[in-house]
């Protein structure tokens, strides 16, 4: 498939390049509002990926936290935010070195099962499979991108690169936990007695 045109609007590169890594397939009901690599105390040396989910109570995402979200053997933690929404945080360890190179914009340089899990999500898109493509195997695409670009091959390879790097500001969440005041979380006074 040839490549008509270039992505111009910035795309999370969690949302492209670590999000397929929980395992989640492609097009279930629920997705994610946004992906982060970077939440308050998570910096991004702390290898975490954030998931910022609507708070809802219908039995389809019940169902789909428990097996996908909390069940999930990455899950690290669940956090409601300021807004209402829910922040589920997930232990990207086993997956250090590529979560590194995707801080780094090394998107050609992650290790093989890190792509294969990334072309498995997006296989059934083929509008987005190409891009992905061209991203973890960007040698194949310089000419497409160059003539798209009106620039040389070799200005290309020597960016390496055909995805932008990531905007750290970005990637990071900025929303705060919401504070549980007392009506939310009664105590009990003789309980403490």
């Amino acid at each position: 498939m040839k490549l008509k045109t270039l992505n111009t609007e910035y795309v999370q590169k969690s949302r492209l390049f670590l999000y397929p890594l929980l395992g989640i397939k492609r097009g279930v009901s629920t997705t994610p509002i946004e992906v982060y690599m970077s939440w308050g105390d998570y910096g991004f040396a702390d290898s975490k990926l954030i998931c910022k989910y609507h708070n809802r109570d219908d039995e389809d995402f019940r169902i789909f936290d428990d097996v996908k979200l909390t069940g999930n053997t990455l899950f690290h933690s669940k956090h409601e935010l300021e807004d209402g929404t829910i922040a589920y945080v997930f232990d990207l360890d086993i997956f250090k070195d590529d979560f590194w190179k995707v801080v780094k914009g090394e998107y050609s340089d992650l290790s093989n099962p890190a792509k294969t899990m990334i072309r498995k999500f997006f296989n059934s898109h083929t509008e987005h499979y190409v891009y992905i493509q061209s991203y973890l195997n960007p040698k194949k695409y310089y000419a497409m991108f160059a003539e798209l670009l009106n620039c040389e091959v070799g200005s290309l390879q020597d960016a390496k690169e055909l995805c932008s790097k990531p905007d750290l500001t970005k990637e990071k969440l900025e929303l705060a936990e919401k504070i549980m005041s007392t009506e939310d979380n009664p105590v009990n006074l003789q309980d403490n007695q």
